[in-house]
């Protein structure tokens, strides 16, 4: 029995290590498969970005994880990863390769391994306008940053009082930026730009003297696989080589050869949004994008669901699918749900956008006036409820007033020798 339980365990083991020594060729498996899996990031613009005309993920990082797909000779398929899960991703095959504007450190070179270095970019400081101007500034501060990051490891080592607080998703880092939860952002400068481009123009600023640390993108794969290693950094050198890797940058990082870019002007760029609440602040605006991508500070004009003019307004934030534009001249109350919020849209492009829109503008307009009516009717039974809670309360002081009095009467009465009457 003993025998066989060995002879078992010995042909587990010998798959077990086949499997392994055949994941980890990766050139064999993805040209058998076909497709080469690509894990990128969807919120690191210019690198990796929602490109919001088409839906797709377009970026620096894109383009060239394309070119490694070409030189194999098959197709690419993009994968989102968070700065906290691309190397499981990497390590347990469900991708092939990482190109998400990651970076190598001691730590990380123990899991995967490494390209060449394709850009070079400084560890900074993004927070509100004046408030972080030096290193000191934040001592005690809360930073939000990427665990295991560049400027996690600087931060600490330079700003040991900073208390970092860790985002996989530079969306919901803006966001705690925006509401205070943190004091402000550490990343690479790109990634900075990128999330300034975000956020209300003239409030936030990336402090120029602050230099956290030099640090290098690169691309990832699995450790201990050398001909894919070779043909990725093979990849990267004939990018450079032939000029075709200053055109990918000069094409994302000043918007040439590509309208879609993330800095194509705004002047040029057509988007259009439903109005589907007033927020809390007045004036401003809750808008769903339906048409195109707008723009941070773009002025834009607002149209009632006929398409008539109604004014102008400015967009002053934008975070994932929430847009925000504020619309201060007009009258309070005058915007409602399912206006038109337009961006370098003619007369035509307006009514053209309201006809393709009308079912979209009667749904927004439906559930504006379902939210009305549900909050209407929970503040009457609020109301009722509390009414109903005042009138009980009402009763019981009674009671006590009339027991406490009941009490004190008897008392006095029984403490002078009269008969309680």
């Amino acid at each position: 029995m003993k025998g066989r339980m060995a002879v078992l365990l010995v042909f587990l083991l010998a798959g077990l290590v086949s499997q392994v020594a055949w994941s980890a060729d990766t050139l064999q498996d993805v040209t058998k498969r076909g497709v080469l899996i690509v894990g990128v990031r969807d919120d690191a613009p210019p690198f990796g970005f929602i490109d919001r005309d088409t839906g797709e993920i377009v970026g620096i990082d894109i383009d060239l994880a394309a070119a490694v797909a070409k030189r194999m000779d098959v197709k690419i398929r993009l994968k989102t990863v968070t700065a906290a899960g691309w190397i499981p991703d990497l390590i347990s095959g469900k991708v092939d390769l990482v190109a998400a504007t990651v970076s190598s450190n001691p730590d990380r070179d123990k899991l995967v391994d490494f390209s060449s270095p394709y850009f070079s970019t400084t560890q900074r400081v993004l927070a509100k306008k004046g408030t972080i101007m030096t290193l000191q500034d934040l001592e005690g501060k809360r930073v939000g940053t990427g665990k295991g990051s560049p400027a996690e490891r600087e931060l600490q080592k330079q700003v040991p009082t900073a208390a970092c607080y860790f985002f996989s998703d530079s969306r919901k880092a803006v966001e705690a930026l925006k509401k205070g939860e943190v004091d402000a952002l550490s990343a690479s400068g790109t990634n900075l730009y990128g999330c300034l481009a975000s956020l209300p123009k003239g409030e936030y600023e990336i402090a120029e003297s602050i230099k956290l640390s030099e640090d290098q993108f690169r691309l990832a794969l699995r450790k201990d696989d050398p001909q894919f290693l070779k043909l990725v950094n093979a990849t990267l050198s004939e990018l450079h080589d032939n000029g075709n890797m200053r055109k990918i940058f000069a094409k994302w990082f000043e918007g040439k050869g590509n309208e879609r870019g993330a800095t194509a002007a705004a002047s040029s760029v057509q988007a259009a949004g439903l109005v589907t609440r007033p927020t809390s602040t007045e004036g401003r605006y809750l808008v769903l994008p339906i048409v195109g991508l707008f723009r941070p500070s773009a002025d834009v004009s607002i149209f009632d669901p006929l398409g008539n003019p109604v004014g102008e307004g400015k967009v002053t934030g934008i975070y994932e699918e929430e847009t925000y534009v504020d619309a201060p001249d007009i009258e309070k109350g005058l915007i409602r749900a399912g206006f038109l919020v337009s961006m370098n849209l003619g007369p035509e492009g307006v009514k053209k956008v309201v006809a393709d829109n009308k079912h979209v503008i009667e749904k927004v307009r439906s559930d504006a006036k379902e939210e009305e009516e549900r909050i209407l009717r929970e503040a009457g039974t609020e109301f009722r409820e509390a009414k109903k809670a005042r009138e009980r309360y009402q009763e019981e002081m009674t009671k006590t007033r009339m027991m406490l009095d009941y009490q004190y009467s008897d008392q006095y009465y029984g403490y002078y020798g009269y008969p309680f009457r």
